[in-house]
């Protein structure tokens, strides 16, 4: 989870460490979700960080969708580290999971770092790489199952085109190889997960099609309003035949095909419900998530601030998120 994690990475800081344990403590209290009734398989690769603030993002984000997967949908969920695991460890397991009887869903996410060469993409563990020909080689091992890789890298772009298919859904954090920054798409993914914003269509669930698109108008959003370049452009190419993401998309020429995209019936949570008993605690917690992620981007600039910038700006971003958790609480007592 997001504490947790922050919580290894500044532990020589007993204040920061302080705000932290709060905030997790609290965060803990919440109500868990239901479980749904739904069989899938999920397959979780966190790669090498190179820098530790990137390292804890990966972690934390993976952790987070083990959880929405093992927790709340009630799938099998294969869980890999990068750092530790070894490209036979994933290759064992993608076997394990072909070799696997009746399956009808595979979901798969990467989250790491990728990176382009000699026209191959390739995931960063430790050790030799993994790469998209043995990606591509996995996923035509299950036949006509319904495959949804979401590659949460840098670089992501090229698997688009290299992995759609029939019964396919392929979402990419960037658009091509050239955008090699570490991408934050995959926070907003999940904060998609358990938001009724992205439940467009008011189904009481988040689709793929509706996480995908939360996610790809928050990146815009973010870097608009940071005033920074926009450095990745998420894609998502559907059943071998629609791609979303590039100039030309086809809902907003045609918003009818919307309901024909293989992404809008998979869906990523249970029926949402609702969590807080108070409006108040329900605003408060919709800025927590913005603070969250300002400690994700702030932990993926850090090796261009020096040390004590680094530490004075978490340490304002953690207090204001440790009282926003005690304000949650409050609100959620309040008669």
């Amino acid at each position: 989870m997001r504490q947790y994690a922050r919580i290894r990475e500044i532990d020589a800081n007993p204040l920061v460490k302080g705000l932290l344990v709060f905030s997790f403590l609290l965060l803990f209290s919440s109500p868990a979700a239901a479980q749904a009734a739904e069989t899938r398989v999920c397959l979780v690769i966190t790669g090498l960080g190179g820098l530790p603030e990137y390292e804890e993002n990966f972690l934390d984000w993976g952790g987070e969708t083990q959880t929405i997967f093992q927790d709340q949908l009630g799938s099998k969920v294969y869980y890999l580290d990068g750092r530790i695991q070894k490209k036979t460890d994933i290759l064992d397991t993608f076997k394990t999971i072909s070799s696997s009887a009746s399956l009808d869903e595979v979901w798969i996410f990467l989250i790491g770092h990728a990176s382009y060469d000699n026209g191959h993409y390739k995931f960063n563990i430790s050790g030799p790489d993994l790469t998209d020909d043995e990606i591509k080689t996995f996923l035509d091992s299950l036949g006509d199952t319904r495959v949804f890789l979401i590659a949460a890298t840098s670089t992501s772009g090229v698997l688009a085109s290299q992995l759609t298919r029939t019964n396919r859904v392929i979402v990419t954090a960037t658009r091509s190889q050239t955008e090699n920054q570490p991408p934050l798409f995959m926070s907003f993914f999940l904060e998609a997960v358990a938001s009724t914003a992205a439940d467009t269509d008011k189904s009481g669930r988040v689709s793929l099609l509706e996480a995908y698109l939360f996610s790809q108008q928050k990146v815009a959003d973010w870097f608009e309003e940071k005033g920074r370049i926009l450095t990745e452009h998420p894609l998502l190419e559907d059943n071998g035949r629609t791609r979303l993401g590039d100039k030309e998309d086809p809902l907003q020429q045609n918003p009818g095909t919307r309901a024909s995209l293989l992404a809008s019936m998979a869906y990523l949570s249970p029926p949402l419900e609702r969590i807080y008993t108070s409006r108040r605690a329900e605003e408060l917690a919709g800025e927590r998530v913005g603070i969250e992620r300002e400690i994700e981007d702030l932990k993926f600039r850090k090796s261009q601030l020096p040390e004590s910038q680094y530490y004075s700006q978490l340490e304002a971003l953690l207090v204001k998120l440790a009282t926003l958790m005690e304000g949650i609480e409050e609100a959620e007592e309040a008669p």
